[in-house]
Parts: structure tokens; sequence; C-alpha cells
């Protein structure tokens, strides 16, 4: 019986030609607002107070931001947008707030991936106003299963900003949540990195390149 020699070249070429047919494997995105990031065209200068562009954060095909405030008990929106504060929140500069009561308003950014993508929420800081004390707490959800992936607990910045890695990613998108005081705790330093999720085509040729060079290993042990 003749056989057909594949060389551990041809494989390893098969195995590349599979691995680059992938999209780019991920992108890494930093919401630290700062620059023009205002008004409703979200290319304003920002001032205290100015609500921060829904635009803020896209990243065309890969990723769509946004954000509101709304009351914690009933998730009725209270602010179409989160607004911008330059310091006195913590040691941070530049953050986003919402809300107008420091006991019932919380606030919320949800990340959408595209068509083919993960997102992963990596790590936040945030900062509580004048030192007030109020206390917060934070959660992120799968934005379509509304499953709770991770949790801050109560907390109060102070004068140092808080840090948090929840290192949490999902297909569906993310939702992130902090409150009940959204209005004197302000975040910022979003980290995110979105990544391609290969398609089951691709995965099937990285198995069958997998499995060839495991065929070709094996049959040299033979040999």
């Amino acid at each position: 019986m003749a056989f057909t020699r594949i060389s551990p070249l041809v494989a390893t070429l098969g195995l590349s030609a599979a691995l680059l047919s992938a999209p780019a494997l991920a992108t890494d995105v930093l919401l630290d607002f700062s620059g023009n990031i205002c008004g409703d065209a979200t290319n304003a200068a920002c001032t205290n107070g100015a609500g921060i562009g829904q635009g803020y954060g896209d990243v065309v095909g890969l990723l769509d931001v946004s954000h509101r405030a709304f009351v914690t008990a009933t998730g009725t929106t209270v602010n179409s947008s989160l607004f911008y504060w330059s310091t006195a929140y913590s040691d941070l500069e530049g953050v986003a707030w919402g809300g107008s009561n420091p006991d019932t308003h919380s606030a919320e950014f949800v990340f959408t991936p595209g068509a083919g993508y993960a997102v992963t929420l990596n790590s936040m800081d945030f900062g509580d106003y004048l030192n007030r004390n109020d206390g917060s707490s934070a959660v992120v959800l799968d934005r379509l299963t509304g499953q709770t992936l991770w949790s801050s607990g109560a907390f109060d910045a102070g004068t140092t900003r808080l840090s948090f890695m929840p290192g949490v990613s999902s297909a569906n998108g993310l939702v992130l949540r902090f409150g009940p005081d959204s209005y004197n705790t302000g975040i910022d330093n979003i980290s995110l990195t979105v990544t391609a999720v290969p398609e089951p085509g691709t995965w099937a040729m990285l198995a069958a390149g997998l499995g060839v060079i495991g065929a070709l290993r094996r049959r040299r042990k033979a040999d």
C-alpha cells in the first residue's frame, strides 16, 4: 500500500494558514476620560459637569461603549450619559460620575463587542469626591444573561484611589455598574481588551493541523 508522505513543513504551513485566517487577536482600550470627549458628537472639550459623549471608547467593528445613570431600585434612567469631573475624586484626574442623589442613583457602562469578538474588563479605578466616604460597590454582569461575573463588595476610596482587577470576559458583552452613590463616586482608567473568537471552521483547521503533526511524530517513533 502506498502512503502519501506529508512533511512537517507542509503541516506547519497548514497550521500557520489557519492561524492567519483568524481576525486580529486582541485590541486594548483604555478609558481615562481625557481629551475632547464631551458633547453629543464626542469631540467637545470637557468642563466639570459636562456630559461625556456616547461615542467615547467606541472602536468601529470591535466595541461599542454606552453609559448612563439610573435609579438603583427601579433601573429607570435619570441621566442619559455620565458626566466629567477634572479633580477632587481622591487622587484621580478626569473621572466619570452620574446621578444627582448620593443614596439612590447608580451608574452603568455597557461594553458590547462586535461579532466574532469577546471583551475583557481588566481593571478600573474609583475615587471619592472630597473624601465623602458615602460608600459604594461595583458589579460586572454578563450583558445578555445577567449573570454576576464579579463583585467588589462595599468600598470607600478616601483620599487615595481604589483599584480593582475583575479580569472577566464575555462574547455577550459586559455591564459594569457602581453605586448607589455614583454621584460622589467617580470612575477612571477602565482597561478593556477586545479579543477575536475564532469561528468553528478555524478551530477545525487548527485541530486538523495539530492532528497531522501528532500523527507524523507517532509514525517517526514507530519507524
